[in-house]
């Protein structure tokens, strides 16, 4: 052990034993209270991990105001500190200034090292010598920690982390709360913002991430499984429309229901979904691009139909789409068909397992697949740049760049994209270098 670690844990003893003394008996409830909720205070009956309680006791230690309207840190240093050797008083001094919640971006993740991190709120960037932190962290990511110096700058206590997807709404919340504390205490400094209000930061982190995010269609609509159940006079010529009709692609036997065929329902044709804004708040696009086979044209996929000889089955994944697809068979297929009923279902029910049965339908292999997935990424961020965009007040993004805040929103907007593309990365899956899309828009590479 290192003398700089010697030092450290015999102040942090020295602390604890001081702050955890019966005259501060009083103030332990108010303050379970205040990081864990009222509950825990009433019952005594804490659900945390341990890292969640050593966080509490930096809070207690550092930023919790006692009934003195002092922290125990500060009433500590008053009475202690003089006593104190000279390196563990120096110590204290440090951590007096750095042990408090610091809303942080990630700016560089340095493998075995430690990472470059930003401060949102006051732009300050540091260099964090945390090898834990370092092998954890990803780029882009929104980090709420406690750095703290002793022979390095590190981090204590335990981070809230939340992808950059969630950035905005902790950054306005941030700011705002910011803007009215400053108006309440204009001599303040950002110091003792961090320290009155960063527990409130973790805590909104928290609740974002236990928002469930919003799935949604390309054209705007919430994720439903939806089927429309038809009965069939007669299969075979209910087949051959089908198959003659560009809207729907034949491939073959049903993967999924034996004795049945199936048919994809594209986007091209007399294919048409109306669209609506999409929502407010944190939301992810499911969209999927069906193609024959390696090399061939791609369209959006609205939709299956699986025929049997007597009935058919249109599934889509919202009622937009559903409705559309019953007016597009209902006009092909005429008095071949007979609507019986719908079927909505949440979109839990999409992720059920289902029983596997052996396939009949042509697949591509794992090779062409994955070239596939490269080639469609590829032509999708390659687009990207020249495609109007609701985010950007229905600018491309290479006319938002020629402005200064419609710069700074397409640089917010591909480190979203990067972070993703590099979970794909991580996971095996085919990626995109968002850097090409920097600089085909004129942007640094950060």
């Amino acid at each position: 052990m290192t003398s700089a670690a010697r030092t450290d844990n015999r102040l942090r003893e020295r602390i604890q034993a001081f702050a955890f003394q019966p005259r501060f008996s009083e103030e332990v409830d108010p303050a379970l209270s205040r990081f864990f909720g009222e509950e825990a205070a009433r019952t005594r009956t804490l659900i945390a991990d341990e890292e969640d309680f050593l966080d509490f006791q930096e809070w207690y230690f550092f930023d919790y105001l006692t009934g003195s309207g002092e922290p125990i840190i500060d009433i500590f240093a008053r009475e202690e500190g003089p006593r104190l050797p000279e390196k563990e008083r120096e110590f204290l001094e440090l951590w007096r200034h750095w042990n408090r919640y610091h809303l942080f971006e990630v700016q560089k993740v340095m493998p075995g090292t430690g990472v470059i991190v930003e401060d949102l709120l006051s732009g300050e960037t540091l260099e964090v010598h945390d090898r834990s932190a370092s092998r954890s962290l990803r780029r882009w990511q929104l980090l709420l920690a406690r750095p703290i110096y002793t022979d390095r700058l590190h981090f204590t206590g335990a981070a809230a982390i939340l992808p950059p997807t969630k950035k905005d709404a902790v950054l306005t919340y941030s700011r705002q709360l910011l803007a009215d504390f400053q108006a309440r205490h204009p001599q303040a400094t950002l110091d003792e913002f961090y320290q009155r209000h960063g527990l409130d930061i973790r805590q909104f982190m928290q609740r974002k991430a236990s928002e469930r995010p919003v799935f949604i269609t390309p054209e705007g609509h919430p994720l439903e499984a939806c089927t429309a159940l038809y009965q069939v006079a007669n299969g075979n010529a209910v087949a051959r429309r089908l198959t003659e009709a560009e809207e729907f692609n034949y491939t073959g036997h049903s993967a999924d229901h034996p004795g049945a065929l199936h048919f994809a329902w594209l986007l091209r044709g007399r294919s048409h979904v109306p669209e609506q804004p999409e929502p407010q708040g944190e939301f992810f696009i499911h969209d999927v691009q069906w193609f024959t086979e390696q090399g061939s044209p791609q369209w959006r996929s609205l939709g299956d139909v699986t025929l049997w000889p007597n009935r058919l089955e249109l599934s889509c994944l919202s009622r937009a789409r559903l409705e559309a697809g019953k007016a597009l068979l209902e006009t092909l297929l005429g008095h071949l068909i007979r609507h019986h009923r719908d079927r909505i279902e949440p979109l839990e029910t999409l992720m059920e397992p289902q029983p596997a049965t052996p396939s009949k339908r042509w697949r591509p292999s794992p090779e062409e697949a994955e070239a596939r997935g490269w080639e469609i990424l590829r032509q999708q961020y390659e687009q990207w740049p020249d495609q109007p965009n609701e985010a950007l007040g229905g600018k491309t993004p290479r006319q938002a760049v020629q402005d200064a805040q419609g710069r700074v929103r397409v640089v917010e907007m591909l480190k979203v994209i990067e972070y993703l593309q590099e979970q794909r990365r991580l996971a095996g899956q085919p990626w995109y270098d968002v850097n090409q899309t920097r600089r085909d828009l004129g942007l640094p590479i950060p």
